[in-house]
């Protein structure tokens, strides 16, 4: 009996078109499991990043490499026929999927450079809302951070290229500005004393830190970057990172200051800042510095004592 469809597509039959199809499917299966075998096997072994590139290199083998196979196989793939066919229909999609094309061009980049890498703290793009984000995972187009709030924000590859990014991981320090306002009938002087004395005091507030936490800070001033850092300073060593306090305004009644400090745990930025604020308001209660009188309806929020107010 004679074929019904005898050339389905550019005079390749339908069963052998159904062929490469099924074989397609196959070999994005046999890629997938790769991955993850690769994965299962070098986890624990080596970095996470390296475990997961060569992951990747081996999946993207295997696909491209079956898709290639099969195509000339079934569908009588010629590469340079298929190159020179392409004309304007290869021009016009090139400039279609120029955002893919950079994204995986600059994936590339990441992948060779390495700006960012797994579990490292940064910023992209300036200072998004959610605050810093945890490298989660570097594909071929996507970085994907996770905030402090738990929130998962993808990036394309090229902004990290492209965009300023501030890596918090790799100088292993933030400082951080945390607002406090007072009336403007307080003795300033005793505020700065409560609020730098309640810095100091704190365990996780640099430069007055246990012994542990001294060493791995004061290992810090070994890396480049943070020697030349602290060169810019009149003091050396953990000098630099005492606590200051600022006044950045004054509206109406009330005196608003800036409390800079020094953290090196990162993700526990809004713990520490609502720790710092609870000791200082209960010193400040303590002497009267802080009047409730004069906050009338606006409640204490009005004098900027809001828990996870930091900016760094």
């Amino acid at each position: 009996m004679q074929d019904i469809f005898p050339a389905f597509i550019g005079g390749v039959s339908l069963d052998a078109f159904l062929a490469f199809i099924l074989t397609f499917v196959a070999f994005l299966f046999l890629g997938n499991l790769a991955y993850l075998l690769i994965r299962r096997a070098l986890d624990g072994r080596v970095s996470r990043g390296t475990a997961k590139w060569m992951a990747a290199i081996l999946q993207y083998g295997i696909i491209v490499g079956g898709i290639y196979a099969s195509a000339r196989h079934f569908l009588a793939f010629d590469p340079k026929a298929f190159a020179a066919s392409l004309g304007i229909f290869g021009i016009a999609l090139a400039f279609s999927s120029r955002q893919i094309i950079q994204n995986a061009i600059a994936g590339i980049l990441i992948t060779i450079n390495r700006p960012v890498q797994l579990e490292e703290w940064v910023i992209v793009s300036g200072r998004p809302e959610t605050g810093p984000g945890k490298v989660q995972d570097i594909s071929f187009t996507t970085t994907t951070l996770k905030g402090l709030d738990g929130g998962l924000i993808l990036t394309p590859n090229s902004s990290i290229i492209t965009s300023k990014v501030i890596n918090y991981s790799r100088a292993g320090l933030q400082e951080i500005s945390i607002p406090l306002s007072v009336p403007v009938t307080t003795d300033l002087g005793r505020v700065e004393e409560i609020a730098l004395a309640a810095a100091r005091d704190h365990p996780r507030i640099l430069p007055h830190v246990g012994p542990a936490e001294h060493l791995a800070v004061q290992s810090l001033f070994d890396l480049p970057y943070i020697g030349r850092l602290s060169s810019d300073f009149p003091r050396s060593g953990l000098a630099i990172f005492e606590p200051k306090m600022q006044v950045t305004s004054i509206k109406e009644e009330w005196v608003r200051l800036a409390v800079r400090v020094w953290i090196r745990e990162i993700p526990e930025r809004d713990r520490i800042v609502s720790e710092y604020l609870d000791t200082v308001v209960e010193h400040l209660k303590a002497e009267d510095l802080l009047d409730e009188k004069k906050w009338g309806d606006a409640g204490p929020e009005a004098v900027g004592l809001e828990k996870g107010a930091a900016t760094g």
